[in-house]
Order: C-alpha cells, then sequence, then structure tokens
C-alpha cells in the first residue's frame, strides 16, 4: 500500500497546498501621501502543475508516493537478506530531493548480533542514485545518525531543470533491502524508516 505525501518529513501524512503567487513587482517611490499596491494570490493551487504559482524552493511543491510499509527476511539455509522492490514516485511539479534521516527501532527488537541491513537505492540511466547503498543496521544496532542524500528526483514530467530533457522515468527510483543474518531462530524485527523531502526550485 502506498501513500501520497504532501509534506517534507515522512512523519505523519500532513497535505498542504500553497496558496502564495510567485510573481514579483517593482517598487513605487511614493512623494505624496498615498498609494496603491496590487495583491495577487492563488487558492488551491496545484503544486503538480509547473507553471502554479507556488514560490521556488517552497515544500508546498513536495507530492510524493512512498509505500506506506515495507517488508525484509531470510531464512534459515540462506542468510543473505531479500525483500521487495518499492517505488518512490515524485508526482510534483518540481524536481524533489530525497533522504533518508531516520532509522529506528522498536522497542521489543531484539536483533542478532550478526545482523546487517543495508537501504539500496536505484534511479535511472540518466538519473542516478546519489547513494545507491546506505547501511541501516551493523552488528545489530541501528544507525542513529543517519542522514543520507539517496536521490533527486525529477517532476512529474521527467525534467530536472524547467529547460532540460524530460526523461519520464526520472520522477521514479526504486529501492530494496539488503544484508544479512546466520540465525536459524525466526525473529521478527520492526523499524520505521524516516524519509525527508525537499522542492528543488528552477
Amino acid at each position: 500500500m502506498n501513500k501520497l505525501l504532501g509534506s517534507s518529513l515522512v512523519v505523519a501524512t500532513l497535505l498542504g497546498v500553497g496558496f502564495v503567487a510567485n510573481k514579483s513587482f517593482a517598487d513605487q517611490t511614493v512623494q505624496g501621501t498615498s498609494a496603491t499596491v496590487e495583491v495577487n494570490g492563488t487558492l488551491g493551487a496545484d503544486n503538480t502543475n509547473p507553471d502554479s504559482n507556488i514560490p521556488e524552493g517552497d515544500d508546498n511543491w513536495i507530492n510524493v508516493t512512498v509505500p506506506t510499509s515495507t517488508i525484509f527476511y531470510n531464512t534459515p539455509t540462506d542468510s543473505t537478506v531479500k525483500s521487495p522492490t518499492y517505488k518512490i514516485v515524485n508526482n510534483s511539479g518540481r524536481p524533489v530531493d530525497v533522504s533518508a534521516t531516520s532509522f529506528t527501532a522498536d522497542s521489543a527488537n531484539v536483533a542478532p548480533n550478526d545482523f546487517a541491513l543495508s537501504l539500496n537505492v536505484v534511479g535511472t540511466a540518466t538519473n542516478t542514485a546519489t547513494t545507491a547503498h546506505t547501511d541501516l543496521v551493523t552488528a545489530g544496532a541501528v544507525n542513529g545518525s543517519l542522514n543520507s542524500s539517496l536521490i533527486t528526483l525529477a517532476n512529474k514530467d521527467g525534467k530536472l531543470t524547467s529547460a532540460g530533457t524530460a526523461n519520464p522515468t526520472d520522477n521514479t527510483a526504486s529501492f530494496t533491502y539488503g544484508g544479512s543474518s546466520a540465525t536459524t531462530t525466526m525473529t521478527q524485527l520492526k523499524y520505521n524508516l524516516g524519509l525527508t523531502f525537499k522542492s528543488v526550485g528552477w
């Protein structure tokens, strides 16, 4: 199951739409007792439309789809950790930086001392991952200082810049989990991966 994110941090799903018009004006010098100032606004600005009047770099551009939950596993006869392949999709009118900024363990976890877990990210031939491999767990211990820039996703049209070439799949990245553990005892583990998004202006 996927969830659509309109906030900069994957902790809660918070959908926000910008309402500030992205229009600049010349100043006026007044040598009198009054002035008239034009007021422009946009209500319900569409953050999937590249022409929307949302300021460049404003996080109200963010509109990203990620999985709600993910899994990994191995078997008693194969120590290698495997997982399905998951996707991160940018639906925004602007590119979005994706980072992994937290990985926390459930208080009930008892991870084997030899357990290793990694996050593996793949982009496209024309938009590769910034960090393809990130260690999440080493020797059973969680990476408590996680701050890994994973990839910059193109906007929904596959463009990284306003004048750039559109590559339709460059708004999508895939990820899996890897690692290993030699334990032969079934062990249930639960973690939370925190992803952070940042709008990229053009």
